[in-house]
This record gives C-alpha cells, structure tokens and sequence, in this order.
C-alpha cells in the first residue's frame, strides 16, 4: 500500500492531469466534472489526489473540510489511507456529492460508522433522456414547441453551430449584453457569471462543447457542455430576454448537434441544479427530468450521530434544548440582527449559501440541515421549559478525533443577565461528559465580554492572533 495521501491544490494544470479520471466518474454528478471545478474552484480550496488509479477530491464546504468518496481501481486502499490522513491532521471526514447510491455503499461500511447525512434539495441535479429533449414529442412537450415555434416565426430557421476561440469576442459581446438585462441578479448569480467568462478563455482547452444560436448573425443564446460517460454536463445555459424562444431553442440544438457529433454514446443531458430558484426550479421541471440526482453531505464519525433523542440541558437560569418550529421568527431575528452578530462573525447579507429574499424559513432550515448532516449540534436557548428562544449554542466543526468548537450567542433584548455564561457552560460540561469531545472556541480580540465569559467556563487561552484569540479546556 502507497504512503499517506497528498492532495494537489487546484491548478488548470493539475485538473487537465485529472480530467481522464473525471471521466469514469459513474454517477452522473455535476458536482464531479471539470467544469464544476474550474467554475467554482476559488470558493472552495479544491485539490486533487490520485494513487492507484484511484482518485479522490478535497474541498472546504461550508467552512468545513470534505472529500469526494474515492472512486477508481483501489477504492478500499485509497478509504483506508483517507481515514488515516483525518485522524492524522485532526480534520472531519466528511463527503460530499454522495449519490444514493454511494450512500447505501458508506452506510453499509462498519469502518465509517457512526455517520449522518442528508441532502438539500436545491443542489439536485436534472437529469434529461437526450432523446427526449432532441424530439420534444408529445403533449407533455407542447410548451416547448409553441415556444420554439414562436422564435422560428420571428427568426426564421434557427442557425445552430458549435463555436471555438475565433468566437470569442461575439460570445464576451453576448455576456456584455446578458449581464444588462440582469441588473437584479443575486449574488450567486453574479458569481456564476464571472466563472462564465474566465469559462470562455478555456473550453477548448479543457475539450469542452460550445455551441450557439445566432439571428441576423447576432449570438442570441449559447451553451457548453462536457461528456462525462454518457452524459453531457450542461455548465453553461444562456439566451438573452429580447429574443422570445431562444433557451428551449438553443437547448433542443445543442442536444440535436450532440448527437449528431456523438451517435448513441450520449445518452442523458445534465443541466445541473436550480440552487434553490424557484423560478428555474419550475422551469426545468417543466422540460421533465427522467431523475433527480439527489446529492447528499455525509459526515463519517460525528458526535451528532451518537444523539438518539435530542437532549435538554439545564443550566443556571436557562433551558437548552432543540430548535422548534415555533421558533422560527425569533430565530430569523437573531440570525438577522446584523450589529448582534458583528461579534458572531456573521452577516447573513454576505452569506453565499442563501437564497434571497430571506424569511422566517431561511435559517430555522439551514440549521435543521446541518444538525441533520452531523456537521454541527444546534441548541436553542430558553429562559424556561417552553419559553421563547432568547439564544442559540452550537457544537460545530467537529473532527474525525473528538475534537469540537462551542459558540453561543444572545439577543440582545437578554444579555447583561449572565444567560450566556450559563448557556456556555451547560453546552461545554454536556459536550464534555456525554460526548466525550475535546472543546475549544475562539472570539474577536476586542470582544472582552465573550473573553471573560469563555474564561470563567473553565477554558484557557492557547493562542492569538490579529483577528482572534483561542481557547482550550
């Protein structure tokens, strides 16, 4: 067996080395593609190892490291190793982009036991039949046909023709051009974008398809795609408003031109997921996906998993116990209370992983997510048995040897009555005795409230530096 694994941080150069590898990925994912990393390689500290022809992907989600389930020849050598380098670096194991499939495979695994997991529904991934879409037969399609119908009577035929580096400049015109008509666009949106430009200097390189719609040789809609198996994998979809018809145009060519350039070696269309749009959402289920691709977060080892009933804490003046969903509006007032949470580190207004416009669901699910997942134990905090939630304890960043990190906070109408000091201190003795887990924390240097408070729950302070100073108990 080869030594400890070495991750080789992103690079054009070290995914061009991957790419062979990506392509006998089996499961259909967006989210295991060249395209996905070379799009979204600067939000998530990506890098790659392969060992034995077998390969496996790093990246931080959520704040959090994670690793791709090992996929290749050695898969059980390159687990065995992996596990290893967790435990070595005092690191989570957690896995990202677990398929259904896969996940049956790592709960059946005595090895990664105890585990959590779930899935957000807005990171599924549309899965089409290439046939389907190149026909849009039948009255399940009538809409996308009236549709197309309308852009040839405006247009005439649709000019449809794959594109290459001297096309460039027209399609950089045409984002010019998009980006304009999107004025309101989210910050996910914008973001996804600026990937698409950088996108555009590379897809010959990376072997990618790009194709357009042109009128009045005009670039009025363009895709690229990548095959991965059987399946093309649709990074990029847009048309611009002023042209009616030009996306289910531009979709049903590009499909049509795949085929004809690739025979029967193409068989589904991957366009990806909706990131929690509803609007996208209702659009793409309307082209009638053949699956869903459900892809799930797992966390191997975590303190949550050992949690068979949720616990209520009591401390000295205050009642610690689970999230309901009568809290939600409290809850979505602490979560948004921005000079409240300057000295949590958190301003929901930056936060990437949201969707906006946020409400009293936003963040009540975003936590029920991670306690789910076993990324973090979420403890609302109560004045009283029933009382309304004043206050939120978390145990996150938990690691593969026991080692978690204590946060609390307060709304502000409740602090200066001692309430934090003992939610702290009830979460920490719970965390320590039930758990077994070995606690730090941390605060802002100028925060001296929060100092003294981790100070008189028995923690000493390890270190600091310009921004934080840490703890250890």
């Amino acid at each position: 067996m080869s030594d400890s694994l070495e991750f080789e941080p992103y690079s054009d150069q070290a995914l061009l080395r991957i790419v062979p590898e990506l392509a006998r990925y089996p499961y259909r994912s967006s989210s295991m593609s060249a395209g996905y990393f070379f799009m979204w390689h600067t939000d998530g500290e990506i890098a790659f190892c392969v060992q034995n022809d077998t390969f496996c992907v790093r990246q931080t989600l959520n704040g959090q490291v994670s690793f791709s389930y090992p996929c290749g020849r050695d898969e059980a050598g390159m687990l065995e190793r992996l596990i290893d380098y967790v435990k070595e670096r005092d690191l989570p194991l957690r896995f990202f982009d677990v398929t259904p499939e896969l996940l049956e495979r790592i709960r059946q695994n005595p090895a990664l036991q105890p585990m959590r997991f779930a899935y957000e529904r807005r990171w599924s991934d549309y899965l089409y039949e290439c046939e389907a879409v190149i026909g849009f037969r039948g009255k399940a399609f009538s809409g996308q046909r009236n549709h197309i119908n309308r852009f040839k009577a405006l247009y005439g035929e649709p000019e449809i023709r794959f594109l290459d580096s001297s096309d460039v400049p027209a399609i950089l015109k045409f984002l010019d051009r998009y980006q304009a008509e999107h004025t309101d666009a989210r910050a996910l949106e914008t973001e996804e974008l600026e990937h698409t430009r950088r996108l555009i200097g590379a897809f010959e390189a990376l072997r990618f398809y790009c194709a357009g719609l042109f009128t009045g040789g005009e670039l009025c809609a363009f895709s690229i795609g990548e095959l991965v198996g059987d399946t093309l994998m649709i990074h990029v979809e847009k048309a611009l408003k002023t042209y009616p018809g030009a996306y289910p145009t531009m979709y049903q060519g590009f499909a049509r031109l795949m085929r004809a350039r690739l025979g029967d070696r193409l068989v589904y269309l991957n366009r990806e997921d909706d990131a929690g749009d509803l609007g996208l959402r209702t659009s793409k289920m309307q082209y009638h996906p053949v699956k869903l691709i459900d892809k799930y977060l797992v966390h191997a080892f975590s303190p949550a998993a050992r949690i068979n009933e949720f616990p209520t804490l009591a401390g000295e003046g205050v009642v610690l116990d689970e999230l309901r969903e009568t809290d939600r509006s409290a809850y979505f007032a602490l979560n948004t209370d921005c000079e409240n949470n300057r000295f949590w580190g958190y301003d929901y207004k930056e936060d990437p992983g949201l969707v906006f416009p946020v409400n009293e669901d936003t963040f009540y699910e975003s936590a029920r997510y991670d306690t789910a997942c076993g990324d973090s134990i979420n403890f609302a905090i109560r004045e009283r048995a029933g009382g309304e939630l004043i206050g939120e304890a978390i145990l996150w960043n938990f690691t593969s040897t026991g080692a978690a990190e204590l946060g609390c906070r307060i709304a502000r109408e409740h602090q200066h009555k001692g309430l934090g000091r003992a939610a702290f201190a009830a979460a920490a003795d719970f965390a320590e005795r039930t758990l077994g887990l070995r606690l730090c924390a941390k605060c802002f240097s100028e925060n001296e409230p929060s100092r003294k408070m981790i100070l008189s729950c028995g923690f000493h302070e390890i270190r600091r530096d310009q921004t934080y100073l840490y703890f250890a108990r």
